[in-house]
């Protein structure tokens, strides 16, 4: 690459700490491989010094095979055959590595690890289902809660919040300050327990565990010669546990280098702390700071756009975004009558501009804001695709098949092992899943352990023991294949021992089945990749790099669609033409979010990184009139939208557009077709009233509405008030703009 001074600077720093703020669009990744060619070529620094964390594993192999080109290298294939070359993975990949490290019987400290961490070789990585599942059994069977008043996802979040504080369940018991935590506590407890005794880890004890890994003196050595340049990517997204291990790791030789931008922090659902970025400074005196500022991906209006909301906020590192490409095209502001308007709008503007499908990319708050955009495509046969919903992994043909493989390569795993006990169907019913638990729980036995020995289980009836005899032996018999057989012959062999395709067969249509076996084909050709491995090591390896795929690491396919997705999931990616809709207040900023400047500020950097993820053109899209939550709803325009510089932003011109083709029928607010007298008197209303007086109302008034008769006022927040319906149901309005009268 050609550096700029800037990126320069950053390939040639190489002693002692260093934070690198790379904007949006600046080349970190090009900077990054820069840096480290540099580094090996030029300073003759081992690279199997050199350790390079990133978040996704799709970032990860981009960076890999960068390196592996510039050093005519080949692209290492997995962990396990990094030599003499920098080990450039994930966090959890990474961590995970280490841990199996430890945890190998051929390892010296292979007691003392196991006994501290509460796991042993050859574990298991649970997914979210997999660890809803666990949780929802220890709230119904052990301690015979309600899970409606108790939800197990409600549970998980709180768990989850504790081990990213590294709280353990011992020390939860501290934290109880109101019922429901009484409730977490006694669930945490037992879920460790349950965790422990399947040799099982969630994605939170991957950081947890490598924490408490590294905390053995003789450990964090080792680690710290083997590896002494650090690298970490988005390090504005790392967590408590991430940090700390971080900084146990350059502890002693400090030549660690950051590389994030703190106005694209939006994962602090997800435990993210952006202050571990804007503290690098305290935590690293010495540490020099070097800001990429030029962006090479957009053009100079969408750059000022960017530059001009996220300057609003208060919490950030300051730095000015430019480009040298030219001015572009002006912002289209797109302020749709009613959501479907919205949506055939954008639709009409992909079928009438030129760029391919493919060059298009909707992005939205929420998920569940691409169904009048989905229905709008739909209609204009327009192909796409949504990034969001059921994932390749987390269909049930695939879950089946992955279960499979757990049990054979831990024969502890109970979840996976309730999976797959009665699927296909062989007769093995609740009945006798509860007996199991049952004589496991008293004996601390496996289920295969109780099975061997099934004939002495009085409580079952002989057909019952008759099945589970029959199931151990097709378990047997699975894995003495799997000492012969690598992963993708091995899925093989359970679909052809386990008839399942006639299971999905019998009970399924047959376009569902055959797009099930072609899922089904999928996983076998992603597994193929693991040929040239030993059985064991393929099947390893192939387990533990599903179980950490993201939504940010599905493969790019040849399709010409458009693509539509939530703006957390876009942050990687970047297109031609953005289209960013639902721009108004309540939804985008969100309604959780403006009471509270810290929330509000994310909502702002989240905007921020919708707005970057455009090339060359930017539709920004609101509605006066929208279907949300069951109800129409006039909501405000976004208070990002008055953020942008007015000669930055055209408004789209209807005239010019399709839709003046439409009948009156088909677009009913249409305003260049609606004649007056064709108008509703609800439809006049509404347009009539457009800046109600807030002083005029309070708590308990009555009012009314043209469309939902009376109502009464139960909260009131300035503008924002909760009616209650005479006869049904809550709902928030925003009394300003509402068409809303006292009575």
């Amino acid at each position: 690459m050609q550096a700029n001074p800037k990126q320069q600077q950053a390939i040639d720093k190489i002693e002692w700490p260093l934070l690198i703020i790379a904007g949006a669009g600046s080349w970190k990744t090009a900077t990054l491989t820069a840096r480290v060619e540099n580094m090996i070529k030029n300073k003759n620094i081992n690279p199997n010094s050199i350790l390079m964390v990133t978040f996704t594993n799709k970032a990860a192999l981009e960076m890999r095979e960068r390196v592996a080109k510039t050093l005519w290298l080949q692209t290492p294939r997995n962990l396990f055959s990094t030599r003499n070359f920098p080990l450039i993975w994930t966090f959890h990949s990474i961590w995970i590595y280490f841990l199996k490290e430890f945890l190998n019987p051929n390892n010296p400290l292979y007691n003392d690890v196991s006994e501290r961490l509460l796991l042993k070789k050859d574990f298991v990585i649970y997914d979210e289902s997999d660890k809803l599942s666990v949780l929802k059994w220890i709230i119904k069977e052990d301690l015979k809660l309600d899970e409606k008043e108790f939800p197990a996802r409600q549970i998980a979040f709180f768990i989850s919040n504790a081990k990213n504080a590294l709280i353990n369940a011992k020390a939860y018991e501290r934290e109880i300050d109101w019922p429901i935590k009484e409730v977490v506590f006694k669930v945490y407890t037992i879920y460790e327990k349950r965790l422990s005794q399947n040799n099982a880890m969630d994605f939170d004890d991957i950081l947890v565990k490598t924490l408490s890994l590294l905390n053995i003196p003789q450990i964090l050595e080792y680690y710290q010669e083997k590896y002494k340049y650090l690298m970490i990517d988005e390090y504005q997204d790392t967590n408590a546990p991430q940090y700390n291990i971080v900084k146990l790791l350059a502890s002693k030789y400090r030549n660690l280098a950051v590389v994030g931008d703190d106005a694209q922090s939006i994962y602090s659902w997800r435990w993210a702390n952006m202050q571990n970025i804007l503290n690098f400074k305290k935590d690293y005196p010495e540490a020099e700071i070097i800001k990429l500022e030029q962006n090479y991906r957009s053009t100079k209006n969408i750059i000022a756009w960017a530059n001009a909301v996220i300057s609003k906020n208060t919490s950030w590192i300051k730095k000015e975004l430019w480009s040298d490409k030219n001015d572009g095209s002006k912002i289209t502001f797109i302020d749709a009558i009613d959501d479907k308007m919205e949506a055939k709008t954008v639709v009409e503007i992909i079928k009438e501009k030129w760029w391919k499908y493919s060059d298009n990319l909707i992005l939205y708050r929420t998920n569940a804001q691409s169904r009048q955009l989905e229905e709008a495509l739909m209609i204009a046969n327009i192909p796409y695709r949504v990034i969001w919903w059921l994932k390749f992994y987390d269909r049930k043909e695939i879950k089946d098949i992955l279960a499979y493989l757990k049990v054979i390569f831990n024969s502890d795993d109970i979840v996976s092992l309730k999976r797959i006990i009665n699927t296909p169907t062989r007769k093995i019913w609740a009945k006798s899943i509860e007996v199991l638990d049952n004589y496991r729980n008293n004996f601390w036995l496996n289920y295969f352990d109780i099975i061997e020995n099934i004939d002495e289980v009085e409580e079952l009836r002989p057909a019952a023991r008759t099945a589970l005899k029959w199931f151990l032996e097709l378990y047997k018999n699975l894995k003495e294949k799997s000492k012969s057989l690598v992963v993708w012959e091995l899925i093989q062999a359970i679909i052809q021992d386990i008839k399942y395709i006639d299971y999905i067969t019998d009970w399924l249509s047959k376009d569902e089945a055959n797009s099930k076996q072609d899922n089904i084909d999928e996983l076998i050709n992603i597994a193929s990749e693991y040929n040239g491995m030993t059985p064991n090591e393929s099947l390893s390896l192939f387990l533990e790099e599903v179980a950490l795929l993201t939504d940010a690491d599905k493969k790019e396919e040849d399709n010409d669609y458009v693509t539509l997705m939530t703006i957390h999931t876009s942050k990687w990616l970047e297109q031609n033409r953005v289209f960013l809709v639902w721009l108004e207040e309540w939804i985008f900023p969100s309604f959780r979010s403006v009471w509270e400047n810290s929330a509000l500020e994310e909502e702002r950097r989240l905007m921020y990184v919708a707005m970057t993820r455009a090339r060359e053109e930017l539709y920004i899209c609101k509605a006066k009139e929208r279907f949300h939550f069951w109800d129409y709803v006039r909501n405000p325009e976004s208070r990002f939208l008055c953020e942008i510089p007015k000669d930055l932003i055209e408004e789209y011109s209807w005239a010019d557009s399709q839709l003046n083709n439409s009948s009156f029928f088909e677009n009913r607010f249409n305003p260049l077709k609606v004649q007056t007298s064709t108008i509703s008197s609800w439809e006049k209303l509404v347009r009539k009233i457009k800046n109600n007086d807030v002083t005029q109302f309070k708590m308990w008034d009555k009012i009314s509405h043209p469309k939902f008769w009376n109502w009464i006022i139960t909260s009131l927040n300035w503008e924002l008030a909760e009616i209650a319906f005479s006869w049904k149901w809550i709902k928030k309005m925003n009394i300003k703009i509402a068409p809303v009268r006292k009575i």
